[in-house]
């Protein structure tokens, strides 16, 4: 029988939006576990003492996390959403006869109010610290990688900009290792009454050209292959190897290297979280001197995979890695056994030069497949000043550590990736500028590592409640 609805028209209703609320909601179980009492304290100095009362801040924080939490990448539509959606409204604690905070408020908050200050940091940091308490964290395995975040910028307004290279702090110290290895060589070759030209440090800076957005300026082009190209940022995150929890969060031009910021972010987080790292997985795009030595210096094993940088010439002579490093002795030895003794610095590359005998060379049956037929110089090596460390660090690869901890990476640092940008709004952006696309990067990871504290808090809760019930029942039992 063909069923029509007649018009309805209003009617009170006594009614609580508790009662509107579901039992079983995501949001309730966050209100239940999580309190965010502490973000008074984090914004207090941001406001002033006297004045129109503020919106609360915990409720725009609440609104915005609500946005990455559920994938809404748009606040005009967040708001739109909060307005018709009864659980949004309960964990805001706005009632349905109240209004919704406007759009506006929540970005002139950001920009007037927030702007320059550490605020989501610091919540981050406090869900972090949560974590660790909860015991999700131990810090002892961290993995790390990044991932590119498009920008909001048109790749076809662009400009190409000479820009200064600043130094990093592990080249300055090249730079001195170097000086004080020259000024060694020079000396001893003075004493033995041969002449010995003084060190030269490169004085001018280095400079490049890059291509720079027009309408964002702190973005990078991404030119990798595989990827996609244009104007973006790379999210470098590194992830607690128990449980997958996001400890930390950087973000960078996509223009730069991923290795370049890491030794600084992995002691950033041993400062702030009192970490005791012993291992790091991480991808071949972290496989520089650089990070096996400050990992080195750190007592942290490094398992990467190894990048073939070396390239093999047209006459196909032997590589590098067909030499043999005498750690002790400070040589390394040829295919042939023969030394190739430390003989001189490479100011320019910033490597040891290690050279075979001239005699040893030139009566080696394979001195084609090794200097090749075209030239009587003894064979070379440039390595590194801290291959010692490197050679070490390297031996960790394809041990069954190396694979467990590999496997790891892919889970959670991938895996992570995966979920943010699927819903929680890494795939792209629409702010500009470094430091929102910092707010907004952790932001994401925050609404991940909300979700995986929530749900561990609520599993030790029942265990902690079934637990009981069995030893309640057992213990009436035993009276029975």
């Amino acid at each position: 029988m063909l069923n029509r609805n007649p018009v309805k028209q209003s009617k009170i209703v006594m009614i609580t939006i508790e009662e509107l609320m579901p039992e079983k909601h995501f949001l309730r179980d966050l209100d239940k576990y999580v309190s965010f009492d502490f973000i008074y304290e984090k914004v207090a100095h941001l406001y002033s003492s006297t004045g129109r009362r503020s919106v609360d801040p915990i409720v725009l924080v609440k609104m915005l996390l609500i946005g990455f939490l559920y994938g809404i990448d748009s606040e005009r539509r967040l708001v739109q959403d909060i307005e018709v959606n009864i659980a949004y409204r309960w964990f805001l604690g706005i009632d349905l006869d109240e209004s919704v905070p406007d759009h506006s408020t929540i970005s002139q908050t950001r920009r007037r109010k927030w702007r320059g200050s550490s605020i989501f940091e610091d919540i981050f940091t406090e869900i972090v610290k949560r974590c660790i308490d909860a015991g999700l964290v131990d810090g002892s395995l961290l993995l790390t990688d990044s991932t590119n975040i498009k920008a909001n910028a048109s790749i076809s307004k662009r400009e190409v900009v000479t820009i200064t290279a600043a130094p990093r702090e592990y080249m300055k110290k090249l730079e001195k290792i170097c000086e004080e290895e020259e000024l060694k060589i020079r000396a001893e070759a003075i004493s033995k009454g041969k002449k010995k030209s003084g060190y030269k440090s490169d004085e001018a800076p280095k400079t490049r050209k890059v291509e720079k957005s027009l309408t964002d300026a702190d973005s990078g082009l991404l030119n990798r292959p595989g990827k996609p190209k244009g104007f973006h940022y790379l999210s470098h995150q590194s992830v607690d190897g128990k449980s997958g929890i996001i400890t930390d969060v950087h973000v960078t031009p996509a223009n730069t290297e991923d290795f370049e910021p890491y030794a600084d972010r992995i002691k950033h987080q041993i400062r702030k979280y009192s970490f005791n790292i012993t291992e790091v997985g991480i991808d071949s795009g972290y496989d520089y001197e650089e990070i096996h030595k400050e990992m080195y210096d750190l007592g942290i094993k490094t398992y990467t995979p190894l990048i073939e940088m070396e390239k093999v010439t047209r006459d196909k002579v032997y590589p590098p890695s067909s030499f043999s490093y005498d750690i002790e002795g400070d040589a390394y030895i040829c295919p042939n056994g023969c030394r190739l003794k430390y003989s001189s610095v490479d100011n320019h590359e910033r490597k040891k030069i290690y050279r075979a005998s001239q005699h040893d060379c030139k009566n080696c049956p394979l001195r084609t497949k090794c200097i090749g037929g075209k030239t009587n110089r003894p064979r070379l090596l440039k390595m590194s000043f801290f291959q010692k460390e490197i050679e070490l660090q390297r031996a960790n690869y394809e041990t069954p550590r190396y694979y467990e901890v590999q496997r790891k990476r892919r889970i959670y640092c991938e895996g992570n990736f995966a979920l943010q940008k699927d819903n929680h709004n890494l795939r792209r952006t629409r702010k500009q500028g470094n430091e929102q696309l910092t707010e907004h990067c952790l932001c994401s990871a925050l609404a991940l590592n909300l979700k995986r504290l929530v749900k561990y808090l609520k599993s030790e809760a029942f265990s902690c409640y079934s637990g009981c019930v069995f030893l309640f029942c057992h213990w009436k039992r035993g009276f029975g």
